[in-house]
């Protein structure tokens, strides 16, 4: 056992390849969809004096996580509770502070993003990440202590249903919704024979389910009168959005059908989307989807797809493949992290579900989430890599 405890481990070796290639391709080959679906718009409707401007961006964003992805997956596990919880912190008093800003200097409370080095800096795509580390940590000791105090359990919900209050608050309903939904999801996989554990886990598949059908049929529901009253809430009347082009949410939407059309099966080629030309808003972030499928076709579309869900298989792989309860819990909150943005965006997108506003994993232009979602893969590659480390040793 000494002998094993001196073997140095090629960590490199041992990282993923499955993931770690498909990471590659979709950050890469994103870049360069982001750049054809830019390209104009970053000169005619930005202003921007190239049209490399989004491109140029992305890479550096693309850079930035993968250094810190470096560093990721030569630091322990082991360190993760006191690290998670320290950043956790920080961002929660971050995200109060710039609601009391907003609140004292700001004509409306819409905020919740930091400016600097020319770009946006969102607190929520980080805080996602860090509470999933936590709760992995946390839980990952609590269900192995024999004595526990009865509603302990419930420290890192709290955490977590604060941070989702404040996101909310500050106009992000689309990153609200999703951190909710994840660190429910995230909760629900933590194994436990506690009837307080139990009633919690119930409450949160309820709501959840309550949710889906709040946003799935709400308009059906709830007073047009109430719907019209306010922007956030006229977003549940998302069915038929050709019927409604004049409206924001029906405007995008049905553009988005328009470029899905224009695709076809095998596409108009790239660099020959009519709709990128001022017709789709948001055309390089939260409405790439359809830009890609008119310029590639569906069948790109639908292997694109196919390849997301070949990710989210290889995560839950390393997660069913970890013993260590923690790096598990870590494992499955990230593909389920993964997962509701995809869906999400692409519900939206599709009208199947209202629009959000949420970027799609890899393939959207954005730094906070670029960078955040790169680490997210990283954690996953640094458990792989103990996972691999545990068995050789037992080899």
């Amino acid at each position: 056992m000494k002998k094993n405890a001196q073997i140095k481990y090629p960590t490199f070796k041992l990282l993923n390849k499955p993931i770690l290639i498909m990471t590659l391709i979709f950050s890469i080959g994103g870049a360069f969809l982001i750049l054809d679906a830019s390209s104009i718009s970053a000169v005619l409707t930005y202003g921007f004096d190239t049209p490399y401007y989004y491109l140029i961006r992305q890479i550096i964003f693309i850079v930035i996580g993968y250094i810190a992805a470096l560093f990721i997956i030569k630091f322990p596990t082991k360190y993760y509770k006191g690290i998670s919880l320290f950043l956790t912190m920080i961002f929660i008093v971050t995200l109060i502070v710039l609601f009391i800003k907003n609140s004292l200097f700001s004509s409306r409370v819409s905020e919740v993003t930091i400016s600097m080095f020319g770009g946006k800096f969102q607190p929520a795509e980080f805080l996602k990440v860090f509470l999933i580390m936590y709760m992995g940590s946390f839980y990952g000791s609590w269900a192995n202590r024999k004595v526990t105090s009865k509603y302990s359990f419930i420290i890192p919900l709290v955490l977590c249903f604060l941070s989702a209050v404040l996101i909310l608050l500050g106009g992000d309903f689309g990153s609200a919704a999703i951190m909710v939904a994840l660190y429910a999801l995230t909760f629900v996989s933590v194994p436990s024979k506690d009837k307080n554990v139990k009633i919690v886990k119930f409450l949160a598949v309820s709501g959840l389910v309550c949710a889906i059908l709040i946003l799935k049929f709400g308009y059906k529901i709830i007073p047009s009168s109430i719907l019209e009253s306010s922007y956030r809430l006229n977003r549940l009347v998302y069915a038929n959005p050709c019927d409604r082009y004049e409206d924001n949410s029906g405007y995008q939407v049905c553009n988005g059908y328009i470029a899905i059309d224009n695709g076809g099966l095998w596409g108009v080629k790239i660099g020959n989307s009519v709709q990128k030309y001022m017709y789709l808003p948001a055309s390089h972030t939260d409405f790439i989807f359809p830009i890609v499928v008119e310029e590639l076709g569906v069948v790109v579309g639908v292997i694109i797809i196919l390849a997301y869900m070949a990710l989210i298989f290889f995560i839950f792989r390393v997660a069913v493949n970890t013993k260590n309860l923690q790096n598990s819990i870590i494992c499955y909150g990230i593909s389920i992290y993964f997962m509701l943005h995809i869906f999400v965006n692409l519900g939206g997108v599709l009208g199947i579900i209202p629009l959000t506003g949420v970027p799609l994993p890899f393939l959207s232009y954005g730094g906070s989430f670029c960078i955040t979602l790169i680490c997210s893969f990283a954690l996953v590659q640094r458990i792989n890599i103990e996972n691999e480390i545990e068995r050789l040793k037992n080899a």
